[in-house]
């Protein structure tokens, strides 16, 4: 198949439900690096439909999260478009599947940030301010179970189903420590978890570095204006459709909360 048969392949509903259509059926010696590049290439099919790349989602960096997938690829990315970016307090409908709620730190950029090696100095200088997020991420059926290869959970990372809520206010990357910075998850009014920044990689300004790598090895970058979202720092939250409200409270982040219909 040529790549465009690979993006093509992709681009269907329901594409990260279905082993059967695992894209190592495919191209059996997909790579994780050309796995992204098709991700990438199908948003921005997408893009040509009206939709909008917005950022870069990181998944696997916290020890929790990777405690559930121990052989994940770490961080594994996911191109984050407008139309899965929800405001804060706003409802979210759940399908069947099961869903996690992830606490997270949202980073925005303000200047391009490229390259394989970037030091978190260097990823500081690039940072606009910081928010508070929250993912509801679905998890699908046969993933718990290790039945798709990594080549496919990458090529359709943030496919559809989820959805990321980002808090209304930005904190100045010169106030904080965000490392040290805590947080809180609350379901229903029931506190489930806490943790700090540093869950995610020891700093999320080496998650943003992380994502770079990634993106450098397909010949991608950071751009200005685009929001990063560093990965779940408490252990992610199972969520029922009997359950009607999450909220994640940090401690100078301030809060976010996303409802459930």
């Amino acid at each position: 198949m040529t790549f465009d048969d690979l993006i093509a392949h992709l681009d269907q509903p329901g594409i990260d439900s279905d082993p059967a259509r695992d894209i190592i059926h495919c191209k059996p010696d997909l790579s994780l690096d050309e796995a992204l590049a098709l991700q990438l290439a199908v948003k921005r099919r997408r893009v040509a439909a009206g939709d909008r790349i917005v950022g870069h989602q990181a998944s696997f960096t916290s020890k929790g999260a990777q405690a559930l997938f121990p052989s994940a690829p770490v961080p594994m990315v996911g191109t984050l478009l407008a139309s899965l970016i929800r405001d804060n307090g706003a409802a979210v409908t759940l399908g069947s599947d099961e869903y996690f709620i992830e606490t997270e730190i949202a980073v925005l950029l303000n200047r391009d940030l490229e390259g394989p090696d970037l030091s978190q100095a260097e990823v500081l200088a690039g940072v606009g301010g910081f928010l508070p997020a929250i993912e509801v991420a679905p998890l699908r059926s046969g993933v718990r179970e290790g039945r798709y290869s990594w080549p496919h959970m990458v090529a359709v990372q943030k496919a559809e189903g989820g959805y990321v809520v980002l808090g209304s206010r930005l904190t100045s990357p010169h106030t904080l420590d965000i490392s040290l910075e805590g947080c809180q998850v609350s379901i229903d009014g029931e506190t489930r978890a806490g943790a700090t920044g540093f869950e995610a990689l020891g700093n999320p300004l080496a998650v943003v570095a992380g994502v770079a790598r990634r993106l450098h090895a397909i010949g991608e970058k950071l751009h200005a204006g685009q929001i990063i979202i560093t990965g779940s720092l408490p252990p992610p939250q199972v969520i029922t459709r009997s359950m009607r409200v999450a909220t994640a409270h940090f401690a100078t982040l301030g809060t976010v909360t996303v409802r459930f219909n």
